[in-house]
């Protein structure tokens, strides 16, 4: 079973965006977060509406729908 579009494979790609950002950016729902753990996961943990957001646009840019 493929999870292309899958909020896993959204996080996962989070994760590999967040090996490149600052520091700054891991403030993540008003709080600095741990630059050790990975970038989605922090997101989706800690600012679920933001990822939420963000899970959509990317899967509406990718794949043409919701």
């Amino acid at each position: 079973m493929s999870h292309k579009n899958s909020k896993k494979a959204y996080e996962e790609y989070l994760n590999e965006i967040g090996k490149s950002i600052s520091e700054e950016s891991f403030i993540i729902g008003g709080k600095k977060r741990s630059f050790w753990k990975p970038y989605g996961f922090l997101m989706r943990k800690y600012d679920s509406i933001a990822f939420e957001v963000g899970y959509n646009d990317w899967k509406r840019e990718k794949y043409g729908k919701l």
